[in-house]
Protein backbone atom coordinates (compact mmCIF):
# COMPACT_ATOMS: atom_id res chain seq x y z
CA UNK A 1 0.00 0.00 0.00
CA UNK A 2 1.48 3.49 -1.06
CA UNK A 3 1.72 6.24 1.88
CA UNK A 4 0.31 9.37 1.19
CA UNK A 5 3.01 11.88 -0.73
CA UNK A 6 3.08 15.80 -1.43
CA UNK A 7 3.99 14.29 -5.23
CA UNK A 8 1.18 15.94 -7.81
CA UNK A 9 0.47 12.96 -9.83
CA UNK A 10 0.63 10.30 -7.20
CA UNK A 11 -2.96 9.68 -7.02
CA UNK A 12 -3.47 9.73 -10.93
CA UNK A 13 -0.31 7.30 -10.99
CA UNK A 14 -2.13 5.34 -8.06
CA UNK A 15 -5.29 4.34 -10.38
CA UNK A 16 -4.08 3.33 -13.53
CA UNK A 17 -1.79 0.94 -12.10
CA UNK A 18 -5.11 -0.75 -10.49
CA UNK A 19 -6.27 -3.78 -12.45
CA UNK A 20 -10.19 -4.05 -13.40
CA UNK A 21 -12.03 -5.55 -10.78
CA UNK A 22 -15.56 -5.21 -9.69
CA UNK A 23 -14.67 -2.13 -7.84
CA UNK A 24 -14.08 0.28 -11.26
CA UNK A 25 -17.18 -1.47 -12.80
CA UNK A 26 -19.47 -0.73 -10.03
CA UNK A 27 -18.26 3.20 -10.08
CA UNK A 28 -18.86 3.40 -13.91
CA UNK A 29 -22.29 1.62 -13.73
CA UNK A 30 -22.95 4.37 -11.17
CA UNK A 31 -22.43 7.11 -13.29
CA UNK A 32 -23.89 5.38 -16.19
CA UNK A 33 -27.27 4.85 -14.30
CA UNK A 34 -27.65 8.21 -13.69
CA UNK A 35 -26.97 8.98 -17.05
CA UNK A 36 -29.81 6.28 -18.44
CA UNK A 37 -32.17 7.61 -15.63
CA UNK A 38 -31.78 10.94 -16.17
CA UNK A 39 -32.01 11.11 -19.61
CA UNK A 40 -34.95 8.61 -19.73
CA UNK A 41 -36.79 11.87 -19.58
CA UNK A 42 -34.94 13.61 -22.66
CA UNK A 43 -37.61 13.80 -25.29
CA UNK A 44 -40.71 13.70 -23.28
CA UNK A 45 -42.49 16.03 -25.96
CA UNK A 46 -41.62 13.68 -28.69
CA UNK A 47 -43.07 10.71 -26.54
CA UNK A 48 -46.20 12.76 -25.84
CA UNK A 49 -46.89 14.43 -28.78
CA UNK A 50 -47.88 12.16 -31.44
CA UNK A 51 -50.18 10.14 -28.94
CA UNK A 52 -51.34 13.01 -26.28
CA UNK A 53 -50.66 16.79 -27.67
CA UNK A 54 -51.25 16.60 -31.29
CA UNK A 55 -54.76 14.78 -31.24
CA UNK A 56 -56.13 16.53 -29.13
CA UNK A 57 -55.00 19.47 -30.94
CA UNK A 58 -53.28 21.15 -28.43
CA UNK A 59 -51.11 22.88 -30.90
CA UNK A 60 -49.40 21.95 -33.90
CA UNK A 61 -45.91 20.78 -35.74
CA UNK A 62 -44.70 24.11 -35.50
CA UNK A 63 -44.91 24.37 -31.71
CA UNK A 64 -43.64 20.66 -31.46
CA UNK A 65 -40.39 21.43 -33.05
CA UNK A 66 -40.04 24.68 -30.70
CA UNK A 67 -40.97 22.60 -28.07
CA UNK A 68 -37.97 20.27 -28.74
CA UNK A 69 -35.79 23.18 -29.53
CA UNK A 70 -36.27 24.14 -25.74
CA UNK A 71 -35.86 21.27 -23.98
CA UNK A 72 -33.21 19.53 -26.40
CA UNK A 73 -31.06 22.58 -27.11
CA UNK A 74 -31.52 25.45 -24.30
CA UNK A 75 -32.10 24.47 -21.25
CA UNK A 76 -29.41 21.40 -21.90
CA UNK A 77 -27.14 24.15 -22.86
CA UNK A 78 -27.38 25.93 -19.91
CA UNK A 79 -27.43 23.12 -17.86
CA UNK A 80 -24.07 21.72 -19.32
CA UNK A 81 -22.41 25.51 -18.92
CA UNK A 82 -23.68 25.92 -15.19
CA UNK A 83 -22.79 22.18 -13.93
CA UNK A 84 -19.60 21.94 -16.09
CA UNK A 85 -18.40 24.74 -13.90
CA UNK A 86 -19.81 23.20 -10.80
CA UNK A 87 -18.64 19.92 -11.71
CA UNK A 88 -14.85 21.05 -11.83
CA UNK A 89 -15.35 23.64 -8.95
CA UNK A 90 -17.57 21.46 -6.18
CA UNK A 91 -17.02 17.79 -7.48
CA UNK A 92 -18.19 15.46 -10.45
CA UNK A 93 -20.38 13.62 -7.62
CA UNK A 94 -21.49 16.90 -5.71
CA UNK A 95 -22.72 17.73 -10.02
CA UNK A 96 -24.85 14.47 -10.49
CA UNK A 97 -27.07 14.86 -7.07
CA UNK A 98 -27.93 18.70 -8.04
CA UNK A 99 -28.67 17.48 -11.83
CA UNK A 100 -30.99 14.46 -10.18
CA UNK A 101 -32.96 16.88 -7.79
CA UNK A 102 -32.83 19.42 -10.66
CA UNK A 103 -34.76 17.33 -13.70
CA UNK A 104 -37.18 15.79 -11.10
CA UNK A 105 -38.43 18.81 -8.99
CA UNK A 106 -38.72 21.35 -12.28
CA UNK A 107 -40.40 18.31 -15.18
CA UNK A 108 -42.99 17.47 -12.93
CA UNK A 109 -45.63 20.48 -13.30
CA UNK A 110 -45.58 19.60 -17.25
CA UNK A 111 -48.17 16.88 -16.10
CA UNK A 112 -50.57 19.84 -15.02
CA UNK A 113 -50.94 21.59 -18.62
CA UNK A 114 -51.30 21.66 -21.94
CA UNK A 115 -50.39 25.10 -22.33
CA UNK A 116 -48.11 25.77 -24.70
CA UNK A 117 -46.22 28.45 -23.17
CA UNK A 118 -46.32 26.83 -19.61
CA UNK A 119 -44.73 23.38 -20.89
CA UNK A 120 -42.12 25.05 -22.79
CA UNK A 121 -40.63 27.04 -19.70
CA UNK A 122 -41.28 23.73 -17.74
CA UNK A 123 -39.63 21.35 -20.26
CA UNK A 124 -36.45 23.80 -20.52
CA UNK A 125 -35.86 24.61 -16.78
CA UNK A 126 -35.76 20.58 -16.32
CA UNK A 127 -33.45 19.71 -19.02
CA UNK A 128 -31.21 21.97 -16.84
CA UNK A 129 -30.65 18.76 -14.99
CA UNK A 130 -30.12 17.04 -18.08
CA UNK A 131 -27.34 19.08 -19.30
CA UNK A 132 -25.51 18.60 -15.66
CA UNK A 133 -25.83 14.60 -15.78
CA UNK A 134 -24.13 15.03 -19.39
CA UNK A 135 -20.87 17.17 -18.22
CA UNK A 136 -20.28 14.99 -15.29
CA UNK A 137 -20.93 11.16 -15.30
CA UNK A 138 -18.71 10.52 -18.27
CA UNK A 139 -15.89 12.63 -16.83
CA UNK A 140 -16.22 11.03 -13.31
CA UNK A 141 -16.11 7.47 -15.21
CA UNK A 142 -12.94 8.42 -17.54
CA UNK A 143 -10.89 9.62 -14.21
CA UNK A 144 -11.77 6.16 -12.78
CA UNK A 145 -10.17 4.29 -15.74
CA UNK A 146 -6.53 2.63 -16.11
CA UNK A 147 -5.38 3.39 -19.90
CA UNK A 148 -5.42 -0.03 -20.77
CA UNK A 149 -8.88 -0.85 -19.66
CA UNK A 150 -10.77 2.72 -20.25
CA UNK A 151 -12.74 1.88 -23.89
CA UNK A 152 -13.85 -1.36 -22.32
CA UNK A 153 -15.08 -0.22 -19.34
CA UNK A 154 -16.41 2.47 -20.21
CA UNK A 155 -18.45 1.24 -23.11
CA UNK A 156 -19.31 -1.55 -21.11
CA UNK A 157 -20.60 0.71 -18.17
CA UNK A 158 -22.51 2.60 -21.22
CA UNK A 159 -24.32 -0.25 -21.85
CA UNK A 160 -26.39 0.25 -18.70
CA UNK A 161 -27.03 3.95 -19.73
CA UNK A 162 -28.74 2.61 -23.20
CA UNK A 163 -30.68 0.20 -21.18
CA UNK A 164 -31.88 2.33 -18.44
CA UNK A 165 -33.14 4.97 -20.48
CA UNK A 166 -34.65 2.53 -23.00
CA UNK A 167 -36.81 0.63 -20.31
CA UNK A 168 -37.29 3.79 -17.88
CA UNK A 169 -38.83 5.69 -20.90
CA UNK A 170 -40.39 3.35 -23.03
CA UNK A 171 -42.22 0.63 -20.46
CA UNK A 172 -44.23 2.84 -18.52
CA UNK A 173 -44.97 4.39 -22.38
CA UNK A 174 -46.80 1.03 -23.36
CA UNK A 175 -48.86 0.93 -20.15
CA UNK A 176 -49.78 4.60 -19.97
CA UNK A 177 -50.10 6.25 -22.93
CA UNK A 178 -52.30 7.83 -23.95
CA UNK A 179 -55.11 7.10 -21.72
CA UNK A 180 -52.42 8.44 -18.33
CA UNK A 181 -49.87 10.52 -19.73
CA UNK A 182 -50.16 12.42 -16.49
CA UNK A 183 -49.30 9.33 -14.54
CA UNK A 184 -46.63 9.01 -17.22
CA UNK A 185 -44.81 12.07 -16.31
CA UNK A 186 -45.41 11.82 -12.61
CA UNK A 187 -43.62 8.51 -12.55
CA UNK A 188 -40.45 9.95 -14.98
CA UNK A 189 -40.05 12.55 -12.92
CA UNK A 190 -39.97 10.54 -9.49
CA UNK A 191 -37.46 7.56 -11.07
CA UNK A 192 -33.99 10.01 -10.53
CA UNK A 193 -34.90 11.06 -6.57
CA UNK A 194 -35.94 6.80 -6.35
CA UNK A 195 -33.86 5.13 -7.74
CA UNK A 196 -30.58 7.38 -8.84
CA UNK A 197 -30.27 9.52 -5.81
CA UNK A 198 -29.52 6.61 -3.17
CA UNK A 199 -26.83 5.25 -5.48
CA UNK A 200 -25.13 8.80 -5.81
CA UNK A 201 -25.11 9.72 -2.19
CA UNK A 202 -24.58 6.05 -0.47
CA UNK A 203 -22.63 4.71 -2.95
CA UNK A 204 -20.23 6.71 -5.37
CA UNK A 205 -17.20 8.57 -3.52
CA UNK A 206 -16.04 11.72 -4.82
CA UNK A 207 -13.46 11.27 -7.92
CA UNK A 208 -9.66 10.68 -6.41
CA UNK A 209 -8.49 12.66 -9.43
CA UNK A 210 -10.78 15.65 -9.15
CA UNK A 211 -9.64 15.57 -5.21
CA UNK A 212 -6.12 15.20 -6.09
CA UNK A 213 -6.12 18.06 -8.97
CA UNK A 214 -7.84 20.54 -6.21
CA UNK A 215 -5.46 20.26 -3.86
CA UNK A 216 -7.34 18.25 -1.52
CA UNK A 217 -4.42 15.96 -0.73
CA UNK A 218 -6.02 14.43 2.21
CA UNK A 219 -9.37 13.49 0.86
CA UNK A 220 -8.20 11.96 -2.13
CA UNK A 221 -5.92 9.92 0.01
CA UNK A 222 -8.70 8.40 1.92
CA UNK A 223 -10.47 8.15 -1.24
CA UNK A 224 -7.91 6.26 -2.55
CA UNK A 225 -6.88 4.05 -0.23
CA UNK A 226 -10.25 2.74 0.44
CA UNK A 227 -10.09 1.67 -3.67
CA UNK A 228 -7.29 0.27 -3.09
CA UNK A 229 -8.40 -1.95 0.19
CA UNK A 230 -11.11 -3.15 -2.50
CA UNK A 231 -9.13 -3.36 -5.08
CA UNK A 232 -6.59 -5.77 -3.31
CA UNK A 233 -9.74 -7.72 -2.20
CA UNK A 234 -9.64 -9.35 -5.58
CA UNK A 235 -6.49 -8.43 -7.32
CA UNK A 236 -4.01 -9.23 -4.42
CA UNK A 237 -0.91 -7.24 -4.29
CA UNK A 238 -0.88 -3.92 -6.41
CA UNK A 239 1.82 -2.76 -8.59
CA UNK A 240 3.46 -0.15 -7.44
CA UNK A 241 2.83 3.71 -9.22
CA UNK A 242 4.43 5.27 -11.93
CA UNK A 243 4.34 8.99 -11.10
CA UNK A 244 6.50 10.04 -13.32
CA UNK A 245 3.56 9.54 -16.08
CA UNK A 246 1.55 11.63 -14.61
CA UNK A 247 2.15 15.63 -13.75
CA UNK A 248 -0.95 16.89 -12.04
CA UNK A 249 -1.40 20.83 -12.19
CA UNK A 250 -3.45 21.42 -8.71
CA UNK A 251 -5.82 24.88 -8.58
CA UNK A 252 -7.84 26.65 -6.49
CA UNK A 253 -10.29 28.10 -9.16
CA UNK A 254 -11.59 26.92 -12.70
CA UNK A 255 -9.63 28.14 -15.50
CA UNK A 256 -11.98 28.12 -18.13
CA UNK A 257 -10.41 30.61 -20.46
CA UNK A 258 -7.75 27.39 -20.85
CA UNK A 259 -10.00 25.68 -23.13
CA UNK A 260 -9.76 27.89 -25.92
CA UNK A 261 -6.18 28.88 -25.54
CA UNK A 262 -2.76 26.54 -26.16
CA UNK A 263 -3.34 22.91 -27.48
CA UNK A 264 -7.19 22.69 -26.26
CA UNK A 265 -7.94 25.36 -28.81
CA UNK A 266 -7.92 22.68 -32.53
CA UNK A 267 -9.36 19.92 -29.92
CA UNK A 268 -12.49 22.71 -28.50
CA UNK A 269 -13.51 23.99 -32.40
CA UNK A 270 -13.61 20.66 -33.74
CA UNK A 271 -15.70 19.50 -30.70
CA UNK A 272 -17.87 21.88 -30.81
CA UNK A 273 -18.63 21.69 -34.59
CA UNK A 274 -19.08 17.61 -34.46
CA UNK A 275 -21.38 18.40 -31.22
CA UNK A 276 -23.72 20.63 -33.02
CA UNK A 277 -23.57 19.00 -36.09
CA UNK A 278 -24.59 15.29 -34.19
CA UNK A 279 -26.70 16.81 -31.53
CA UNK A 280 -28.68 18.62 -34.85
CA UNK A 281 -28.63 15.41 -36.84
CA UNK A 282 -27.99 11.51 -35.75
CA UNK A 283 -29.31 12.32 -32.20
CA UNK A 284 -31.95 14.77 -31.71
CA UNK A 285 -32.35 14.92 -35.66
CA UNK A 286 -33.29 11.47 -35.75
CA UNK A 287 -34.65 10.54 -31.85
CA UNK A 288 -37.22 13.38 -32.04
CA UNK A 289 -39.18 12.45 -34.77
CA UNK A 290 -38.83 8.47 -34.97
CA UNK A 291 -42.16 8.09 -32.60
CA UNK A 292 -43.66 10.51 -35.66
CA UNK A 293 -42.23 8.37 -38.30
CA UNK A 294 -43.85 5.52 -37.02
CA UNK A 295 -47.02 6.91 -36.21
CA UNK A 296 -47.18 8.29 -39.91
CA UNK A 297 -46.60 4.67 -40.84
CA UNK A 298 -49.92 3.74 -38.69
CA UNK A 299 -47.65 2.55 -35.53
CA UNK A 300 -49.94 2.88 -32.60
CA UNK A 301 -48.80 4.26 -29.63
CA UNK A 302 -48.18 0.32 -27.76
CA UNK A 303 -46.58 -0.81 -31.38
CA UNK A 304 -44.50 2.48 -31.30
CA UNK A 305 -42.63 2.45 -27.64
CA UNK A 306 -42.42 -1.62 -28.03
CA UNK A 307 -40.71 -1.29 -31.12
CA UNK A 308 -37.89 1.66 -29.83
CA UNK A 309 -38.15 -0.28 -26.49
CA UNK A 310 -36.17 -3.38 -27.87
CA UNK A 311 -34.60 -1.93 -30.93
CA UNK A 312 -33.12 0.60 -28.10
CA UNK A 313 -32.06 -2.21 -26.47
CA UNK A 314 -30.70 -4.25 -28.73
CA UNK A 315 -29.57 -1.76 -31.04
CA UNK A 316 -27.92 0.35 -28.50
CA UNK A 317 -26.68 -2.26 -26.32
CA UNK A 318 -25.06 -4.08 -29.05
CA UNK A 319 -23.24 -1.60 -30.86
CA UNK A 320 -21.69 -1.08 -27.55
CA UNK A 321 -20.85 -4.49 -26.12
CA UNK A 322 -19.28 -4.79 -29.22
CA UNK A 323 -17.32 -1.44 -28.15
CA UNK A 324 -16.47 -3.08 -25.10
CA UNK A 325 -15.04 -5.85 -26.65
CA UNK A 326 -12.60 -4.22 -29.06
CA UNK A 327 -10.97 -2.40 -25.93
CA UNK A 328 -8.34 0.04 -26.54
CA UNK A 329 -7.56 -1.68 -30.20
CA UNK A 330 -8.98 1.17 -32.21
CA UNK A 331 -9.13 4.71 -32.42
CA UNK A 332 -11.82 6.33 -30.56
CA UNK A 333 -11.91 8.97 -33.33
CA UNK A 334 -12.89 5.52 -35.62
CA UNK A 335 -15.23 4.49 -34.03
CA UNK A 336 -17.08 8.06 -34.20
CA UNK A 337 -16.73 7.54 -37.73
CA UNK A 338 -18.26 4.42 -37.93
CA UNK A 339 -21.37 5.24 -35.74
CA UNK A 340 -22.17 7.96 -38.42
CA UNK A 341 -21.41 5.43 -41.29
CA UNK A 342 -24.49 3.41 -39.29
CA UNK A 343 -26.57 6.04 -39.37
CA UNK A 344 -26.11 6.78 -43.15
CA UNK A 345 -27.28 3.15 -43.49
CA UNK A 346 -30.24 3.72 -41.42
CA UNK A 347 -31.26 6.60 -43.38
CA UNK A 348 -31.20 4.02 -47.04
CA UNK A 349 -33.00 1.37 -44.88
CA UNK A 350 -35.97 3.23 -43.77
CA UNK A 351 -36.35 4.96 -46.89
CA UNK A 352 -35.54 1.80 -49.55
CA UNK A 353 -37.76 -0.73 -46.92
CA UNK A 354 -41.07 0.94 -45.80
CA UNK A 355 -42.82 -2.74 -44.93
CA UNK A 356 -43.27 -2.68 -41.10
CA UNK A 357 -40.26 -5.48 -41.08
CA UNK A 358 -38.25 -2.40 -42.41
CA UNK A 359 -39.12 0.12 -39.95
CA UNK A 360 -37.81 -2.11 -37.07
CA UNK A 361 -34.92 -3.28 -39.22
CA UNK A 362 -33.93 0.66 -39.33
CA UNK A 363 -34.93 1.50 -36.04
CA UNK A 364 -32.70 -1.11 -35.12
CA UNK A 365 -29.97 0.27 -36.89
CA UNK A 366 -30.58 3.73 -35.66
CA UNK A 367 -30.44 3.18 -32.17
CA UNK A 368 -27.32 0.98 -32.66
CA UNK A 369 -25.42 4.38 -35.00
CA UNK A 370 -26.94 6.74 -32.80
CA UNK A 371 -25.83 5.47 -29.37
CA UNK A 372 -22.12 4.10 -31.02
CA UNK A 373 -21.52 7.63 -32.11
CA UNK A 374 -22.89 9.24 -28.82
CA UNK A 375 -21.51 7.28 -26.43
CA UNK A 376 -18.07 7.27 -28.18
CA UNK A 377 -17.86 10.94 -28.67
CA UNK A 378 -18.25 11.50 -24.57
CA UNK A 379 -15.77 9.60 -24.44
CA UNK A 380 -13.49 10.78 -26.80
CA UNK A 381 -14.64 14.75 -24.96
CA UNK A 382 -13.68 13.79 -21.50
CA UNK A 383 -10.28 12.49 -22.00
CA UNK A 384 -9.57 15.94 -24.57
CA UNK A 385 -8.82 17.74 -21.52
CA UNK A 386 -6.83 17.87 -18.19
CA UNK A 387 -8.66 17.07 -14.38
CA UNK A 388 -8.46 20.47 -13.58
CA UNK A 389 -10.95 21.78 -16.35
CA UNK A 390 -12.11 18.44 -17.98
CA UNK A 391 -16.08 19.07 -16.79
CA UNK A 392 -16.41 22.74 -17.87
CA UNK A 393 -14.37 21.24 -21.04
CA UNK A 394 -17.16 18.35 -21.52
CA UNK A 395 -19.68 20.89 -20.88
CA UNK A 396 -18.41 23.82 -22.64
CA UNK A 397 -18.32 21.44 -26.01
CA UNK A 398 -21.24 19.01 -25.26
CA UNK A 399 -23.17 22.02 -24.23
CA UNK A 400 -22.29 24.40 -26.74
CA UNK A 401 -23.35 21.26 -29.41
CA UNK A 402 -26.96 21.67 -27.83
CA UNK A 403 -27.08 24.43 -30.13
CA UNK A 404 -27.24 22.27 -32.61
CA UNK A 405 -30.33 20.75 -30.94
CA UNK A 406 -32.02 24.26 -30.92
CA UNK A 407 -32.13 24.49 -34.75
CA UNK A 408 -31.54 20.86 -35.44
CA UNK A 409 -35.68 19.51 -34.70
CA UNK A 410 -36.82 22.92 -36.55
CA UNK A 411 -34.87 22.06 -39.85
CA UNK A 412 -35.75 18.14 -39.02
CA UNK A 413 -39.48 19.12 -38.92
CA UNK A 414 -39.48 21.28 -41.74
CA UNK A 415 -37.83 18.56 -43.59
CA UNK A 416 -40.17 16.18 -42.45
CA UNK A 417 -43.47 17.50 -43.18
CA UNK A 418 -41.83 19.09 -46.60
CA UNK A 419 -40.97 15.65 -47.94
CA UNK A 420 -43.55 13.44 -46.31
CA UNK A 421 -45.10 12.40 -49.69
CA UNK A 422 -41.23 11.67 -51.09
CA UNK A 423 -41.11 9.06 -48.18
CA UNK A 424 -39.83 12.02 -45.52
CA UNK A 425 -36.60 12.31 -47.80
CA UNK A 426 -35.42 15.11 -46.42
CA UNK A 427 -35.63 14.40 -42.95
CA UNK A 428 -33.41 10.89 -43.86
CA UNK A 429 -30.65 12.78 -45.17
CA UNK A 430 -30.41 15.43 -42.66
CA UNK A 431 -29.57 13.19 -39.87
CA UNK A 432 -27.54 10.95 -41.65
CA UNK A 433 -25.39 13.05 -44.19
CA UNK A 434 -24.77 16.19 -42.34
CA UNK A 435 -25.95 15.18 -38.72
CA UNK A 436 -23.81 12.41 -38.86
CA UNK A 437 -21.80 11.12 -41.42
CA UNK A 438 -19.83 14.73 -41.55
CA UNK A 439 -19.04 15.18 -38.15
CA UNK A 440 -17.52 11.63 -37.80
CA UNK A 441 -15.74 12.77 -40.98
CA UNK A 442 -14.51 15.59 -39.22
CA UNK A 443 -13.45 14.18 -35.54
CA UNK A 444 -11.46 11.60 -37.76
CA UNK A 445 -9.50 13.56 -40.18
CA UNK A 446 -8.79 17.19 -37.44
CA UNK A 447 -8.74 14.98 -34.16
CA UNK A 448 -6.37 13.25 -32.05
CA UNK A 449 -5.40 9.84 -31.04
CA UNK A 450 -6.06 8.22 -27.21
CA UNK A 451 -5.27 4.70 -27.40
CA UNK A 452 -4.31 3.17 -24.35
CA UNK A 453 -2.38 6.46 -23.71
CA UNK A 454 -2.27 8.22 -19.93
CA UNK A 455 -4.88 10.28 -19.05
CA UNK A 456 -2.52 13.39 -18.46
CA UNK A 457 -0.37 12.92 -21.56
CA UNK A 458 -3.30 12.87 -23.75
CA UNK A 459 -4.90 15.82 -22.40
CA UNK A 460 -1.93 17.99 -21.03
Amino acid sequence: MTAASSTAGEIAARIDRLPLTWVQWRLALITQLAWGVIIALDGMPATLYPYVWGPAHAFGPAEFSLLLSFQFGIGILAGEYVMGYLGDRLGRRTAMIISALAVSLLIWPTALTDNFGLLLLFFALGSLGMGGVLAANVVYMTEIAPPHIRGRLNQGAQTLAVLAAAVLRNVPAIFLLPHAYRLYIYLEAAFPLIILLPFLIWGLPESPRWLEARGRRAEAEAVMARLERQVARYAGELPPPDVSRHRVETVEHVPVREIFSGIYLRRTIVLMISWTLGYAGIVYGQAGFAPLFLAAHHFTAGMTFTTLLWTGIVGGMGALFVGSLTGERFERRGLILTGGVLGLLTAVVLYTWTTPTGLVVGALLGNAGLNFWLFNMYNYTAAAYPTRLRSVGTGWTDGLGHVGSVFGPIVAGSLFAATAAQGFVGWLAWFAIPGGLVPGLLVYFLGFNQKKAVLEQISA
